[in-house]
């Protein structure tokens, strides 16, 4: 589901991007192990599976996220042939958006969680090996503690079921101070906490989605992104801060793409990922309206080279 809906904020675009038409990418390999991905809800970007992959191969992306709604209906000679042409192209697969609405009421939860089966068969089937989603850090009912029991059960059963499959789930701490205390009670927004969460869950596949925008506003640094294991990191998403708020008035739906303001250390982050070993996604999500309504070839071409442009100056380019 959409993390949020979307408010009216402006997306402030690195200088040699904003009037650049799309051209295409860099053809050297960038520094560092992780693969440069393509989310395309996070960045406005709407169109069918095959219109996706044609576009992450175009636009030089190294990973793309399968909603596994798309492979309801999928034959079997569809799972074959798409997995192929995305081998041909390099391109291996992100993590999408776990499908399970486990926020809310137990019937909607266990409504989700049976379908749930189905869907991590299908990714299974074509290769995808991780999922994703976030952890709302504030509940205007459940305590502290009854909200974590809440969330390790439910994610314990989700977890069990994409294990069979094969498939690692990743959650997403949400640091931004606005979210928590807009709710009665304040819950996780620090990777310290979410470590917790994740040893009540108890599951082995079960491991952290990182942010650079909501580490920089949960105010942790390079060594708490250390406190992760390689194989516990399952996906990272890339994204830089507005240049025009103080880190306690940032909101989570006005954010940048990343190296737009340089707000954010992402030198430090992704220099520490490298010392982690991560060799997963990498993603932007600013969650901007200005991107969102850019034309697709405009908005793809500029979150690569945003993500390009701060691995490079970051690592170095090859």
């Amino acid at each position: 589901m959409q993390r949020r809906s979307f408010l009216a904020t402006g997306l402030v675009l690195p200088a040699a991007l904003a009037t650049a038409a799309p051209g295409p990418p860099p053809a050297s390999p960038h520094q560092g192990g992780f693969r440069i991905s393509l989310k395309a809800d996070a960045i406005g970007v709407e169109g069918s599976a095959d219109d996706l992959l044609e576009a992450a191969i175009k636009h030089g992306y190294e990973a793309l996220s399968v909603p596994a709604q798309w492979l309801a209906d999928w034959s079997d000679k569809q799972f074959t042939a798409y997995a192929n042409k995305a081998a041909k192209h390099n391109i291996s697969w992100g993590a999408n958006g776990l499908p399970v609405e486990f926020r809310r009421t137990e019937a909607q939860f266990k409504s989700d969680l049976a379908a749930l089966p189905q869907h991590a068969k299908n990714l299974a089937k074509l290769g995808v090996t991780r999922i994703g989603t976030w952890i709302l850090s504030g509940h205007d009912t459940l305590s502290y503690n009854e909200n974590m029991a809440q969330h390790a059960s439910r994610l314990r059963d989700c977890a069990r079921v994409l294990g069979r499959e094969g498939i690692k789930l990743g959650l997403e701490y949400l640091g931004t101070p606005s979210l928590r205390h807009n709710a009665r009670f304040a819950f996780i927004s620090t990777g310290r906490e979410l470590k917790e969460l994740i040893a009540q869950i108890g599951e082995p596949n079960v491991g952290v989605i990182l942010d650079s925008y909501h580490w920089y506003t949960a105010e942790e640094t390079a060594a708490d992104l250390l406190i992760w294991q390689k194989e516990e990191v399952i996906a990272v998403d890339l994204n830089d801060a507005n240049n025009q708020l103080t880190i306690r008035e940032q909101t989570d739906v006005a954010r940048e793409l990343p190296g737009a303001t340089g707000v954010i250390d992402l030198d430090a982050f992704l220099k520490a990922l490298v010392k982690i070993g991560y060799d997963g996604p990498l993603r932007a999500e600013p969650f901007s309206r200005t991107l969102n309504q850019m034309d697709n070839e405009l908005a793809l071409a500029a979150t690569y080279a945003a993500i390009r442009k701060s691995v490079d100056n970051a690592l170095g380019a090859r």
